[in-house]
């Protein structure tokens, strides 16, 4: 089952936000609130709620990671300022969310459509590069002589395949390759500066999954194996 992980993961901002050596999957999870609630919006008392701590170690918590990542808020307010002119938002492939509320005099439907902006653009984006993996992958097994992996599920960046024992190895170094060669789509601009670094476990079962360590990909998938998404309406 492998799943996409940038360079910057929770625990890499737990550790420069809250200053830890160790870091705990409690700490890691804690640590992805933090980023969820200031990448959402949520405010210092809803942040607190969730981690179970004052709010004001919820501000700290916040104002430190906006310290130390000071171009997540630079990339908040640019989405939001070409959300208002434009009147919806864009994800990196160029698929479009349509925002009717977001130049709404009411207060309250103004704000859900700037989260909804924010949002749209990060998931948005997250799952454009989940779908050409899945669709790339596919192609490359159909067009395969030694290959008959088949997609069960899709969770979030993960991607859950059901693979011969024998073909388990060069499946999952075909899986690597397509997943982490997704960080440079030349054909469609799409040039990222954080490498997409995938993980891939087996197990008999969904819940025995251990992680296969695979060497790291030589080759890229060319970009002529990547689908050509239609352009938006």
């Amino acid at each position: 089952m492998p799943g996409s992980r940038g360079r910057c993961t929770g625990r890499d901002a737990l550790r420069k936000v809250m200053s830890v050596d160790e870091v705990t999957p409690e700490d890691r999870e804690h640590a992805k609130r933090i980023v969820y609630s200031v990448v959402y919006g949520a405010g210092r008392e809803r942040l607190s709620g969730i981690l179970g701590v004052s709010t004001e170690h919820a501000s700290r918590f916040q104002d430190s990671f906006l310290q130390t990542y000071r171009e997540v808020q630079t990339f908040i307010q640019r989405t939001i300022q070409q959300s208002h002119k434009k009147g919806y938002a864009v994800s990196l492939m160029g698929r479009r969310r349509n925002l009717p509320n977001i130049n709404s005099p009411d207060w309250g439907l103004r704000m859900q459509a700037e989260r909804q902006a924010v949002n749209f653009v990060v998931q948005g984006s997250a799952a454009d590069l989940c779908k050409m993996a899945m669709i790339t992958i596919f192609n490359l097994v159909s067009s395969s002589s030694s290959l008959s992996a088949r997609l069960l599920a899709q969770l979030h960046d993960e991607l859950l395949y059901e693979v011969e024992d024998s073909q388990v190895e060069q499946f999952a170094a075909l899986v690597r390759s397509t997943m982490e060669s997704l960080q440079h789509i030349h054909h469609l601009g799409v040039h990222l500066k954080v490498p997409l670094k995938v993980a891939v476990s087996i197990g008999k079962s969904w819940g025995s999954m251990s992680e296969l360590h695979t060497p790291p990909s030589v080759s890229q998938t060319p970009s002529s194996s990547f689908p050509t998404p239609p352009p938006p309406p």
